[in-house]
């Protein structure tokens, strides 16, 4: 599928490697060094949410430049579908992970000083399936953006159009 999505500078964030580590390759019990790098991930997360909704609001009130006419149509409509996947699920990504923090009773701070409220009580029954729910939505949101990026190399070194100047 050659789709690529103009105007979009989400990239690949330590964050996702620091919750990967910290999630499936320590020990599943508590640890010192467990609890640090899931704090270190809420704190990334919860500054990416609000770089997210700024890129929305400005995305909202700034229309991107028009693709090359050489695009076709059904690469435009698959780019459009993939961007909207995209800041949908770098919203809920981080959402569903507040949310499992909640559910856990763990505390998610903003900025390294905002204590967030929890969004649900804590509770044993939902943990699970939120957790579930932000590594299925992590998953999918790698898999786009490492498709974002071929796309966009594809773009550069193969139909040497400009899209990629346009995404840069």
């Amino acid at each position: 599928m050659k789709a690529h999505l103009t105007q979009d500078r989400s990239v690949s964030s330590p964050d996702a490697y620091i919750g990967f580590y910290a999630g499936r390759l320590l020990p599943r019990e508590a640890s010192p060094l467990k609890g640090e790098l899931l704090s270190i991930h809420k704190e990334i997360a919860s500054t990416v949410v609000i770089l997210v909704v700024l890129r929305m609001a400005w995305r909202a009130t700034h229309r991107p430049p028009a693709l090359p006419d050489t695009i076709p149509e059904e690469q435009r409509i698959a780019a459009r579908v993939l961007q909207g996947c995209l800041y949908l699920l770098m919203l809920t990504t981080p959402l569903t992970g507040w949310l499992m923090a909640s559910a856990h009773g763990a505390p998610v701070q903003m900025l390294w000083t905002v204590h967030l409220p929890a969004l649900i009580q804590k509770t044993a029954l939902f943990a699970p399936i939120l957790g579930v729910m932000h590594q299925f939505s992590a998953w999918i949101l790698g898999v786009l953006i490492a498709g974002h990026c071929v796309a966009a190399l594809m773009h550069r070194f193969s139909r040497r159009d400009q899209v990629m100047d346009m995404m840069l």
